[in-house]
Parts: structure tokens; sequence; C-alpha cells
């Protein structure tokens, strides 16, 4: 998942309320999976980036990951004035939560397969790279780890 949380554009007329940028963007990422005693494989996915009402980020996002049918994901995520995310993740279990600090976005939440989740986006100058590092860990042991390139496709 690549993306800058949009900040909301400014209409011309004082009183209507701001509404957010119309903005659209891809982005693919690649890397490898790291599974605890099952060894490393390849993962992939295609993004489709958009900001809805309210200034909510949403991806609608396909992941291919080696030995799995591809699968579908839909993100929310807003940011707050204090640098906070919040939103959901249509294949976890409860709320997004996170922060913004310079160029890197971090993000917990828990998976619906059970794992904690942690989630490193590292923006690259320019914007159209990102570093991307997940780290899945049960009962504080890490059971897998993703690391990817994401690239803006747009």
């Amino acid at each position: 998942m690549g993306s800058r949380v949009i900040r909301a554009a400014k209409t011309s007329t004082s009183d209507a309320a701001p509404r957010p940028a119309k903005v659209r963007a891809r982005a693919e990422s690649t890397g490898s999976v790291s599974i605890l005693m099952s060894g490393r494989h390849t993962v992939r996915d295609r993004s489709r980036g958009r900001v809805e009402r309210g200034n909510v980020l949403v991806i609608d996002q396909n992941v291919e990951e080696q030995g799995k049918p591809a699968r579908n994901r839909t993100w929310r995520l807003m940011r707050t004035a204090d640098n906070r995310i919040s939103g959901t993740i249509s294949d976890a279990r409860g709320p997004v939560t996170g922060d913004v600090r310079g160029n890197v976005i971090h993000l917990s939440y828990q998976s619906a397969e059970g794992p904690g989740v942690e989630q490193w986006i590292a923006l690259a100058p320019g914007g159209q790279l990102a570093q991307n590092r997940m780290v899945f860990r049960r009962f504080g042991v890490t059971v897998a780890t993703v690391v990817s390139v994401i690239r803006r496709v747009d």
C-alpha cells in the first residue's frame, strides 16, 4: 500500500465547506513474505486509491501471494490534525490505528487470521516509491514479515 495522506482542497467561496481533493492514484508493490518455519515466497499487489468525502483515503487492493489465491482488501484511513491515523481494513479484526512521523506511516492492527500486525511505510523523496515493512506477531513472537517496495504507477 503506498499513498500519501491528502489534505482537503479549499474552495473559492467562503461559505462552502472544504472538500477533499479529487485525487486518484494507482500503485504496485513487489516483495517477499518470510514465514516462521515455512520459508520465503513472493507477494505483490496492485492498488487504486482515492479520497472520499470526509477526507477518507480509500485504497482498493488486490494481493497476490505465491501459493495462495488472489484476495481483495479495502483500506479506509483518516488522518487527524495531530498526525494520528485511524480506520479499517476489510481483512482486519477491529480498528487500524497509527501515526505519521516525517515520511513514515506506522500502522497497527489485528489480522483476521489472528496475529497482530505492525506496518511501516517510508515514502521516498519525490513520492513515487515507498519501502513497506510488516511484522506479524502471535503471543509476542514474530511469525512472519513482509518486505516490499511500493511504486506509484500514475
